[in-house]
């Protein structure tokens, strides 16, 4: 039974190694951010710094965990990874020094951002994106059951001791993107600027896996024999494809600016406000990001309830391939069977706060709430909360961000991203690349853009012998530089 366990475990590695940091909250405060300010604010785009802003590629990698971690004792994370270059055996799995009776939970996010675009046009905002995901979330994984994981079947301690974990989950998903975005500024005057924004995309599933155990009642009695008492739930499997399916997600949010000028008529990236931003005391946005889903065709999945099932030999039990954990579900019980399967995005409500300190020197604040139900198939984002104090002008920006996953206030992670023009080089957890922790997280993220700052009706441009109309809309030179 270890072994279809681990079958079962290598085969969602699989889907996720085949497909962003999570939130790069090095970047989602950034002036300049661009189009990847959208991720966590749809409404960014309408008034936002550069008059464009053009992201030409992009990658991103975050793993997290609080269940085992590689030990550090021997080298740090860039040895960890030269030797998994070479061939070399990595480190050893420890378990996390606190393993508390609460249950434990994962994720793994891959990604690479493709080409994207935001424009401010007037008082609306554009945005368009391509972007591969992949992503894997492990929730609901007791420390019994996590033991079992990590030292196999045979590990003694628990022998003979019967374990009933509930709402168990591991889901995995890989698709690509098409996103659009649109934000307008629905109102400026006072000191006050309010935006709305909302985004939609266009999902194409690649492969996916999907494995939940609402009720799992199991003993280990020694080596060779074990009982499940009472198992009941659902899976489903994709391989990867092309187009293994369909699916449809989007965003909503809506912020607040204080400015420090006022706003009345403020029309961005127009001579009327001297082509340039207005700036702000302090900005605050909330929104709900990563709303539907995918639904997976032509795939192996089913729900299965069963009683008692005994297993002379668990050492002998054989998976092999997607056919064989089918096979293993179907001998267990009541079997109900399925060619389709759905997996929702991973859904959070965002806050986002911004306080300017002085000028070019801020801080800011994210709180990302994972919004998955216990007992759904939805892929789960990490709950996080950050402190991300920074500098920044057009052409460089430092930012330090201290990330605390799950509100765990004793293993905050420290991150540093910088820019130097449109080259962001950054990570939300630095600490392992020069000290010697144990690693139980991995976070970076890499982008190259191109920065249009000023508008056409802020360049001195008019079409050559064309006489300019009093009335007319044509963009005049503009007044003050």
């Amino acid at each position: 039974m270890h072994r279809s366990l681990r079958a079962i475990s290598g085969l969602m590695l699989f889907v996720t190694i085949s497909g962003r940091a999570q939130e790069q909250f090095g970047l989602v405060h950034g002036n300049w951010s661009g189009p990847d300010a959208l991720a966590l604010d749809p409404t960014r785009s309408a008034g936002q710094w550069p008059y464009a802003s053009i992201r030409l590629v992009g990658a991103d990698l975050f793993a997290w965990n609080d269940l085992v971690a590689l030990n550090g004792d021997d080298h740090s994370l860039l040895r960890e990874v030269r030797n998994g270059v070479r061939g070399q055996a990595p480190a050893e799995i420890v378990l996390r020094e606190s393993l508390r009776g609460d249950s434990k939970q994962g994720a793994v996010v891959a990604a690479l951002p493709g080409p994207a675009f935001s424009l401010a046009s007037g008082r609306h905002g554009f945005g368009i994106a391509l972007r591969t995901r992949s992503v894997m979330s492990i929730t609901g994984v007791s420390p019994s059951l996590g033991r079992f994981i990590v030292h196999g079947l045979d590990h003694r301690p628990q022998h003979g001791q019967r374990y009933r974990d509930e709402h168990v989950r591991a889901i995995a998903a890989a698709w690509s993107e098409l996103s659009l975005n649109y934000a307008h500024i629905i109102h400026a005057s006072g000191f006050d600027i309010w935006k709305a924004g909302a985004s939609l995309r266009w999902q194409v599933p690649h492969a996916g896996a999907a494995l939940r155990l609402d009720v799992l009642d199991h003993t280990v009695m020694d080596s060779m024999r074990a009982e499940v008492h009472e198992v009941s739930g659902s899976y489903g499997l994709a391989m990867p494809a092309g187009t293994a399916g369909s699916g449809w997600g989007g965003d909503l949010g809506i912020s607040y600016e204080r400015t420090l000028e006022e706003a009345d008529g403020y029309l961005p990236h127009r001579a009327s406000n001297a082509c340039a931003a207005i700036p702000y005391r302090y900005r605050i946005s909330a929104s709900v990001v990563d709303l539907g889903g995918m639904r997976f065709n032509n795939a192996l999945a089913g729900s299965v309830r069963s009683g008692s099932l005994f297993f002379p030999d668990h050492g002998n039990v054989q998976v092999d391939g997607p056919e064989g954990v089918d096979s293993l579900f179907a001998a267990a019980g009541d079997h109900t069977p399925s060619g389709w399967f759905r997996i929702g995005n991973p859904t959070a409500a965002v806050l986002l706060y911004d306080q300017r300190l002085l000028d070019r020197t801020y801080v800011g604040l994210a709180w990302v709430q994972q919004l998955s139900a216990r007992a759904g198939d939805r892929l789960r984002r990490p709950n996080t909360l950050a402190i991300t104090p920074r500098y920044e002008s057009r052409w460089f920006e430092a930012a330090v961000p201290v990330v605390f996953h799950e509100y765990g206030w004793r293993r905050p992670s420290v991150g540093l991203m910088l820019r130097f023009s449109d080259i962001v080089v950054g990570s939300d957890h630095v600490l392992p690349f020069l000290f010697r922790p144990d690693v139980d997280a991995v976070d970076l993220y890499l982008r190259v853009r191109i920065t249009i700052q000023r508008s056409p009706y802020c360049k001195g441009r008019r079409r050559t012998g064309r006489r300019h109309v009093p009335g007319s809309g044509e963009a005049l030179p503009c007044m003050m530089p």
